[in-house]
C-alpha cells in the first residue's frame, strides 16, 4: 500500500467518525432528566433523578478519561505520520490503537444508555428515545440545522 494511499484512508477515518461521534452527541449527552418538561413527561421521581445524577458522574469521569487516553493515542499517530518515511506497520499498530481506545468509548457510552434503561424500564425508554428523535429533528429542520447545538441539555 502507497503512503498516499494509507494517509487518505486515515482521513478518511476521521471523517467517518466525525459523522458517527456528532450522531453520539445528538443520543443525549447531558441531564436530560433535569429538564422539568422532559422530567414531568417521563414521570421522574427525585429518586429516579438522583440515580441518574449519580450514574452519570460516574460515567462522566470514565469519558473524560477516555477521551484523554484517544487524544495521546492520536498524538502518536500523528507522530508516526510526520517521519519520512512512514512506518507502515508502527502506524497501522497504532492507528489500531486510537480504535480500541474509541471502542471503550463508545461501549461506556452505551453501558451508561443501559443503565439509564434499568433506571426507566422499557415503556419509559421508548418515549425518551421518541423524544431525543423529535428533538433531532427540530434542530434539523431548523435553518442550518446544526446537528451540535444541544439546547435540550444542561
Amino acid at each position: 500500500m502507497s503512503k498516499r494511499m494509507f494517509i487518505g484512508m486515515l482521513v478518511c477515518s476521521a471523517m467517518i467518525f466525525g459523522v458517527v461521534q456528532a450522531y453520539a452527541d445528538d443520543v443525549g449527552p447531558g441531564r436530560w432528566w433535569r429538564l422539568p418538561e422532559l422530567s414531568r413527561d417521563m414521570g421522574l421521581t427525585d429518586r429516579e433523578k438522583q440515580s441518574l445524577d449519580d450514574m452519570f458522574a460516574k460515567n462522566r469521569n470514565a469519558l473524560i478519561d477516555l477521551r484523554s487516553d484517544i487524544d495521546k493515542e492520536r498524538l502518536k499517530l500523528e507522530d508516526i505520520l510526520q517521519k519520512d518515511p512512514v512506518n507502515e506497520s508502527a502506524a497501522k499498530a497504532q492507528f489500531k490503537r486510537v480504535e480500541e481506545k474509541r471502542e471503550k468509548l463508545a461501549l461506556e457510552r452505551f453501558n451508561f444508555i443501559l443503565d439509564a434503561r434499568k433506571v426507566l424500564g422499557p415503556e419509559r425508554f421508548r418515549i425518551l428515545t421518541g423524544k431525543f428523535e423529535e428533538m433531532k429533528k427540530k434542530r434539523l429542520d431548523r435553518p442550518g440545522g446544526d446537528r451540535r447545538s444541544h439546547d435540550w441539555h444542561q
